[in-house]
């Protein structure tokens, strides 16, 4: 995603639709989301946090610029969104969604270089975030 310069009436407003049989992933290094959901969750995805929706049988979902961040001048989003698919039979588990704040993430350095690692096991560290796979 991006990086894109948001702001003066343009904003990251993608409107609520459906989805079924996967996971998402969204992590950003620049700019919010507000993630609101068919489960419940109301929640503003910042630098650094994961959000991870699995959709199952079903979820719907809206994703954009958070209240507070509208009006305020020109911003830049910028991160990635992962789509897995699940495993067959996962297909048509309850759908959920974890969020993972920045500091729960675990990071090292290693060679000069600031390693995070976001969903699974690398480098010898191991996110809380596994995911589903066979």
């Amino acid at each position: 995603m991006g990086p894109a310069k948001f702001g003066n009436g343009s904003y990251l407003d993608v409107d609520q639709h459906p989805h079924i049989g996967l996971s998402t992933l969204t992590y950003l290094f620049e700019g919010e989301i507000h993630h609101k959901d068919s489960l419940g969750t109301d929640k503003v995805i910042y630098p650094g946090d994961v959000g991870f929706m699995t959709s199952g049988k079903s979820v719907t979902h809206t994703e954009r610029t958070p209240e507070e961040n509208r009006n305020q001048g020109e911003f830049t989003m910028h991160g990635y969104q992962i789509w897995v698919a699940l495993p067959h039979s996962l297909e048509d588990m309850d759908p959920q969604f974890n969020f993972y704040a920045k500091d729960t993430l675990p990071t090292k350095t290693q060679d000069g270089l600031q390693i995070k690692t976001v969903a699974g096991n690398a480098f010898g560290l191991q996110s809380p975030l596994q995911g589903f796979s066979t």
